[in-house]
């Protein structure tokens, strides 16, 4: 009768597994891991300072930026309002993670392959799929800027001011928009994925108010200096826009897309 219940499977707050030793081994197995997890994210934003402040050398990433004469023919359109680009739950808001440490986007916490439609009219500006669609973990630096993996960023522009969105951790496979090419509101653009410093499936979603710039100025800007930050860096909340007060800023973008 002892053994039978030594031998027991139980369901409990880390799920199903097989009771006694075995069982209570398990459970501390992913407590380590969360521990590690949180450990990482009170780390990560002085991490992504140190990795993303050097700039690459534009001519070693010329083929995934946007290039001016390309887009001589673009045409602005203003959207009247944001779309949502990825269905699913938050994991991670802005500013912080839950369990701490600085966190300058929101995750959305989607199986690999989930959509992600253009959250309004625009103009995409950087188009990199280097890595495996699941190929993350915590501390891989693959991508640019350093850590994204595969990406893209668009600049939109949203009752008259310009934003510029970026979306990390996407899928390798799937990429529908090329650099230059201007989007419709909800056109397809890529699916997620697990790549580059990710420690699961998830979308990895930064929005930057660039006020009353253009497209075409912001694309011109943005050609020269590759800069995701928009001059914001990547280690503080007082980059957001209701510290700082004025562009470019950093936006919640649950805020904005819901």
């Amino acid at each position: 009768m002892n053994q039978q219940r030594a031998n027991k499977t139980f369901t409990g707050r880390y799920g199903r597994s097989e009771g006694g030793f075995a069982g209570r081994e398990q459970q501390a197995r992913l407590r380590a891991s969360e521990e590690m997890i949180t450990a990482y994210h009170q780390r990560e934003a002085e991490l992504q300072e140190q990795m993303r402040s050097a700039q690459a050398d534009i001519s070693s990433i010329s083929s995934n930026l946007v290039n001016m004469d390309s887009i001589q023919d673009y045409h602005p359109s203003e959207s009247d309002g944001w779309l949502n680009p990825v269905s699913g739950p938050t994991s991670a808001g802005t500013w912080y993670y839950p369990g701490g440490g600085v966190h300058l986007g929101v995750d959305r916490a989607v199986s690999i392959g989930t959509p992600i439609y253009a959250p309004a009219d625009g103009l995409v500006v950087w188009v990199a799929n280097p890595v495996g669609s699941n190929s993350g973990y915590l501390g891989n630096w693959s991508g640019y800027p350093a850590g994204a993996g595969n990406d893209i960023a668009v600049l939109v522009n949203v009752k008259g001011t310009t934003y510029f969105v970026s979306f990390f951790h996407m899928s390798q496979e799937g990429m529908t928009v090329s650099v230059g090419q201007s989007v419709s509101q909800g056109q397809l653009l890529g699916l997620t994925g697990n790549a580059g410093n990710s420690s699961g499936p998830h979308c990895h979603i930064e929005i930057i108010n660039l006020g009353s710039m253009s497209i075409t100025e912001a694309a011109a800007q943005f050609s020269r200096t590759a800069d995701f930050s928009w001059g914001c860096g990547w280690s503080s909340p007082a980059t957001g826009c209701d510290s700082k007060g004025s562009t470019p800023c950093r936006e919640r973008p649950e805020t904005l897309i819901g």
